[in-house]
């Protein structure tokens, strides 16, 4: 991997996102999103929570709401699905304004936080694998999760997120770090699969004695080929809706298939 600071990335998105949240009117707030019953409210209220997080237990390390990710990853995730709702349905009496300004407030603690650390700090990505990975990739990762749901907010919201798409190269330069970690295909070593996420980014999985390695080039020869558009890659990578057709799959069956089974977030 090769480092990246998005910590400006992460600045610039957040003053979008509010700039949106801060134009809505009642019924906007109130939007359905692509999140079962979630509105749009309930986003921000997520996105608020992750801010919460990073200043809980990164600035001020109280450990004490994080969950336990050494066991089961089925029960963590339900764990961590469950704690998520209990906050959104816990601050769903919050009003709009209130939201907001709080917004604006962990933003600018998050900022100058994050403006403290070490990038090189060893931490944790569980969607990319047991090993340390450096602190820079777990806020590409966070950066990645805020892109995410301001995309739903838009949605929801059936505006435009045309002002997103300068983010989608740190995206999904961020996403790929999942397919080493998840890619489960069986292969001799040597086998290699092409990835292809548009827009000049292409990747190789090659198979090790001990896993798959994911390098940033163009295969000669490759037992498979995934490619897809930026837009159909970060929704595939994400388990949102997509059209399959668009995803072009070619060479061995098992290979393909287990590329599309990869997720950059947790699920």
């Amino acid at each position: 991997m090769s480092p990246v600071d998005v910590r400006p990335l992460m600045t610039t998105e957040r003053m979008e996102l509010l700039g949106l949240l801060g134009s809505l009117d009642e019924d906007g707030w109130n939007a359905p999103g692509p999140v079962p019953g979630w509105r749009v409210k309930d986003i921000a209220l997520h996105v608020l929570d992750d801010d919460l997080g990073w200043l809980s237990q990164g600035r001020d390390r109280d450990a004490s709401g994080l969950l336990d990710a050494t066991g089961d990853y089925r029960e963590f995730v339900t764990a961590l699905n469950q704690k998520n709702q209990a906050w959104v349905d816990g601050a769903r009496g919050l009003s709009r304004r209130v939201v907001i300004d709080m917004l604006g407030w962990t933003g600018r603690q998050v900022d100058d936080y994050l403006g403290t650390v070490d990038l090189g700090a060893a931490t944790n990505v569980i969607w990319a694998g047991l090993d340390p990975v450096p602190l820079w990739f777990d806020l590409a990762r966070g950066l990645t999760e805020r892109w995410v749901h301001h995309r739903q907010i838009c949605e929801a919201l059936g505006s435009s997120s045309r002002q997103l798409d300068e983010y989608l190269d740190v995206v999904l330069r961020t996403f790929v770090w999942a397919y080493p970690h998840q890619y489960d295909a069986e292969a001799d070593p040597g086998t290699c699969v092409a990835i292809d996420l548009g827009d000049d980014r292409e990747f190789v999985l090659t198979r090790m004695v001990d896993g798959w390695e994911l390098d940033e080039a163009t295969a000669d020869s490759a037992a498979a080929r995934i490619a897809m558009s930026g837009e159909i890659a970060w929704r595939l990578l994400t388990g949102a809706a997509y059209d399959s057709a668009l995803v072009d799959g070619q060479g061995d069956h098992d290979l393909v298939r287990a590329g599309l089974k990869v997720r950059a977030i947790i699920v």
